[in-house]
């Protein structure tokens, strides 16, 4: 029992190392392959401690799904990107971000 003891002990730092890398703390984080599974109109974020991946879609777009779902579409094809009746939508060249020009 002694034996066994001292080889646990040995070997105890190498398996928590080992338990790290598998279970995610040095692990990459899962936004870095497919975009974590979100649209390509949307941002990818992870929580650190719990893994759980979040998508939230990026300037000039808008969620047309779900908050788990997210469905990420061009916020001009949607009631005209909250423009007036008699406007244009578009999208402002270096942000993205939705003008409405009359």
């Amino acid at each position: 029992m002694v034996l066994h003891g001292r080889l646990l002990y040995a070997w105890l730092p190498l398996l928590v190392v080992l338990l790290q890398v598998f279970h995610g703390s040095f692990a990459k984080c899962s936004c870095s392959k497919n975009n974590g599974g979100c649209g390509k109109n949307a941002l990818c974020s992870e929580n650190r401690k719990t893994s759980a991946i979040k998508c939230t879609c990026k300037t000039g777009y808008t969620n047309t799904g779900s908050a788990v779902h997210v469905v990420c579409k061009d916020s001009c094809t949607i009631k005209n990107g909250g423009c007036g009746p008699h406007a244009a939508c578009s999208h402002h060249a270096k942000t993205n971000a939705v003008r409405c020009t009359k």
